[in-house]
């Protein structure tokens, strides 16, 4: 793939990139025995673990995973079916739930952890701290762009001159 092919569609080779992760963890996944945390139930089940110790909200996973209230509730509710957590009334504030971990889930954190590490490593492979860095860079500057998108800034001129450079 040559430069040009990338600067003239980065939201296609983006969200091309995003489909091939998604697919390789989900069959990961699926191989190692842990299914569930290829898609939205384990970044819920990483969120919590992330947070352990501290009062999880099911408001506080609808603004982690930026998805709706009632999309977040259905999600918290099949993971609860599903035995990955358990939900309590807050003991400060009756019409917020708290979610933490179950027993279930607990009891497989270090698969999961070692699964996520060796992923990391796995992606990362043959790629120089240099570049990693650069990487990481141009992933902040595309939030930053976004986060400009959705707040209407920056008229088509800023916006060429940005990728002009």
């Amino acid at each position: 793939m040559t430069r040009q092919e990338i600067t003239a569609r980065p939201l296609y080779e983006l969200k091309r990139l995003g489909n091939r992760v998604r697919l390789a963890v989900e069959d990961l996944c699926q191989r190692r025995g842990i299914e569930f945390m290829g898609g939205p139930q384990g970044q819920v089940v990483h969120y919590l673990d992330e947070h352990a110790g501290e009062e999880c909200t099911i408001k506080d996973i609808e603004q982690e995973l930026d998805i709706s209230k009632s999309v977040a509730s259905n999600l918290v509710r099949r993971m609860e079916k599903n035995g990955f957590v358990e939900v309590e009334p807050s003991k400060k504030d009756k019409r917020s739930k708290l979610v933490r971990l179950s027993e279930h889930s607990l009891d497989k954190m270090t698969i999961i952890h070692d699964f996520f590490r060796e992923l990391d490593d796995r992606l990362v492979a043959g790629i120089s701290s240099q570049e990693l860095a650069v990487f990481g860079k141009v992933l902040k500057q595309f939030e930053k762009n976004i986060e400009e998108m959705k707040e209407g800034e920056g008229s088509n001129e800023e916006i060429d001159q940005k990728t002009d450079r």
